[in-house]
């Protein structure tokens, strides 16, 4: 099974993307994650299991061999796609769908993709701005 470990020796915030399925996680100063890939059965190949690839947006992790990655933190616990995302990156990329969605779309089904797209977004970004608001007692 193999498995490549990230640390994060930044003062910053750093993000992750793991491709070829452009799952994004975030990675705090002092962090380490943990990501793991399964050799599919019968697959036999003398390209590494990973590839890395710093840019100035982060890190970009791609899995050569296996059907899917599991990302885990320090603890062992699973990770899902968007953790830690802050919350200037979610907006951001909230607007690009939402833009997105306002123009004209080649096919009604990519128009719908689009607009569902862009609804989910506004969903989490909504989300996110509740959870990282201070809570009053």
């Amino acid at each position: 099974m193999p498995k490549i470990r990230l640390n994060n020796d930044n003062e910053k915030i750093l993000g992750i993307w793991v491709e070829p399925w452009g799952e994004d996680y975030w990675m705090n100063p002092k962090e380490q994650f943990t990501v793991t890939t399964e050799t599919p059965e019968g697959v036999h190949s003398d390209e590494p299991p990973f590839e890395v690839v710093l840019h100035d947006q982060g890190i970009s992790l791609y899995v050569n061999i296996g059907y899917e990655a599991v990302v885990t933190d320090q603890s062992g616990s699973e990770l899902e796609c968007g953790h830690q995302r802050p919350l200037e990156v979610l907006r951001a990329w909230t607007e690009s769908a939402e833009a997105a969605a306002q123009r004209a779309a080649e096919s009604p089904t990519l128009r719908d993709m689009t607009r569902a797209h862009a609804n989910h977004m506004r969903w989490a970004l909504t989300q996110a701005e509740v959870a990282a608001r201070p809570t009053h007692e």
